[in-house]
Parts: structure tokens; C-alpha cells; sequence
């Protein structure tokens, strides 16, 4: 069975690469990439598996999700 895949957005690559880090510390498959024609968020943030934990890390990390929009 597949795990859920979640997307956390930023507008700063300092807050993506430090929620990277502290995901892929946890064991969590994580990948950042730019996304440059998005001025609103142009850093995406893929995590593996997408959980309460990824969750609660988001609220300290400054990242949102898409669901808040």
C-alpha cells in the first residue's frame, strides 16, 4: 500500500531547507523544489508519509498548507 505524499508551501527556501532537514532527521522521504512562477509560494516541500507529525511540524517551521488557502 502507497503512504500518503503532502505538499507544504513557503515563501522563504531558509524555512523550506530547515523543515527538510528536521523531516529526513525523522525518517520522513522529503523533496524540496522551486517553484519560480509561483509568487505567492515559490518553495514546495514533498513529504513521504504525509501525517499528523508533518503536521504539527508545519505550525513551528512557518510553512502552510495548501488546504489553508
Amino acid at each position: 500500500m502507497s503512504q500518503p505524499r503532502g505538499e507544504i508551501r513557503f515563501l522563504s527556501a531558509d524555512d523550506a531547507e530547515e523543515l527538510h532537514k528536521a523531516l529526513a532527521t525523522e525518517g520522513y522521504d522529503v523533496v524540496l523544489r522551486p517553484v519560480p512562477e509561483d509568487d505567492d509560494a515559490p518553495w514546495r516541500l514533498e513529504v513521504t508519509p504525509f501525517d499528523a507529525d508533518v503536521v504539527a511540524m508545519v505550525d513551528v517551521y512557518g510553512g502552510w498548507l495548501p488546504t489553508d488557502l
